[in-house]
């Protein structure tokens, strides 16, 4: 029964990435809110179920493609997060603070592009 119930909770929690993806490259805030509680219950019974029977190597690839689309929605998190800055600053409006996440520079400073290879 633990074996049917890691199955199914896996295959959400991929479903749910994919879904995610689709809702990064939309910008819907109301729907990635609702897809972040639904990613923490989904956690937490995978918690659950792995307390009781570890996954086996049968459920390696389903676990990679999880990973992968994780990494992925990261990317686009941090994409788009990275676009609202520089729309903002381009505005004229200061971002807020940035303490964690891309710390990445801009390209271009000030219209002068830096040769470090000398």
């Amino acid at each position: 029964m633990a074996q049917d119930e890691l199955v199914e909770t896996l295959s959400a929690l991929e479903a749910l990435h994919e879904t995610e993806c689709v809702v990064l490259t939309k910008l819907d805030r109301a729907a990635l809110d609702g897809i972040t509680e639904q990613k923490i219950a989904l956690c937490e019974r995978l918690q659950a179920i792995t307390a009781v029977r570890p996954p086996g190597l049968e459920h390696r690839s389903s676990l990679e493609r999880i990973r992968r689309l994780a990494l992925k929605n990261r990317l686009l998190a941090l994409h788009a997060r990275d676009a609202v800055r520089t729309i903002l600053t381009e505005a004229g409006f200061a971002p807020p603070t940035q303490r964690f996440g891309s710390q990445r520079p801009a390209a271009i400073q000030g219209g002068v592009r830096v040769d470090w290879k000398g």
